[in-house]
């Protein structure tokens, strides 16, 4: 089977490897689509210390169960399931936990079930103890702010802020549900927060951009003694620009991120239960679609974000889309 393998920066090799074995408790699974995480541009885009070149990447997997272990029950060949796993994902075939497994609802493409962002979302959302009536600001409203969003929602808050600097994002955000969008490009975040916040600033501010610019506009549209939650990646260095005023604002800090496998397996499974049941709609954040042999292709576009760009994923023959 071919496995594409990340020897260094911008530097793929589409390589033909044996079929993973299955133990006891496996499963192999023929892959169908896996998406291009955000976390993994930066050991795309440069030589991170630290990290073993080549690596096998890619995390986002669902596919169709090919193959059970002696001491699998609950699947059997034919399955459609989304997986969470650590890796391996842009190949053809995977072997996995079966533990790690979660079927697909008829009518959720292979596409759209993408296990673990949905894991990190859930359990940011659940992290983050939203009240009812609670105002909250998103600031980035990519793949994963969209989601978000859509989860946010379901708790009846009192509005949702969607702040983001490409208009046709912003767009998207606010047919799933976002009250009130900003552009900060063209308009000022904190200024109009204030009108709809009594000059108080939102109750809860999810910093989702990953970036030093959103981790300060969160920072700045959030209350005194609010919830400042930090849910984008942030891979290297970052400057706050007055960590006196995050001093003096007491935030409530929260860190949205996960490396507990319990709780992230935890959050799968709620977060696949919503989506089988409707109540997360992937299908407009699917918007770039690429083949294995192009997965450079699918990384470029990730990183450069064209038009109309939300979400690439790398798809394999014989896809239901």
């Amino acid at each position: 089977m071919r496995h594409a393998v990340l020897y260094g920066p911008h530097d793929w090799k589409i390589e033909e490897v044996k079929t993973p074995s299955v133990g006891d408790d496996e499963v192999l699974l023929r892959i169908k689509a896996c998406g291009v995480c955000h976390s993994e541009i930066h050991q795309w885009e440069v030589k991170v210390n630290g990290l073993d070149y080549p690596r096998y990447i890619g995390h986002e997997i669902a596919g169709n169960v090919i193959e059970i272990g002696k001491d699998v029950n609950g699947f059997q060949p034919g399955d459609r399931v989304a997986v969470w796993a650590d890796g391996k994902g842009y190949a053809e075939e995977i072997s996995v936990k079966a533990n790690r497994l979660h079927k697909i609802s008829t009518g959720i493409s292979f596409t759209e079930a993408m296990a673990e962002p949905i894991a990190c979302t859930t359990n940011a959302v659940m992290k983050s103890d939203i009240q009812l009536q609670d105002t909250i600001a998103l600031v980035g409203t990519g793949f994963m702010g969209l989601i978000l969003l859509q989860q946010l929602k379901l708790l009846s808050p009192k509005f949702i802020v969607a702040i983001d600097v490409r208009s046709e994002i912003l767009d998207v955000a606010k047919q799933l549900g976002a009250d009130f969008i900003i552009n900060p490009q063209k308009e000022n975040p904190k200024k109009l927060i204030n009108e709809l916040t009594e000059e108080k600033g939102v109750d809860i501010s999810f910093e989702v951009g990953g970036n030093e610019s959103t981790l300060n506009l969160a920072a700045d549209i959030c209350r005194m003694e609010g919830k400042l939650v930090m849910f984008g990646y942030h891979p290297g260095p970052r400057s706050i620009k007055d960590l006196g005023y995050w001093n003096w604002m007491a935030f409530n800090i929260i860190n949205a991120h996960f490396r507990n496998l319990e709780t992230i397996l935890n959050g799968t499974r709620i977060g696949m239960e919503m989506l089988n049941s409707g109540k997360i709609n992937m299908r407009p954040l699917i918007t770039h679609k690429y083949r294995l042999d192009n997965i450079e292709d699918a990384f470029m576009a990730a990183k450069s974000k064209p038009a109309g760009f939300i979400k690439s994923v790398i798809v394999m023959s014989n896809i239901d889309t």
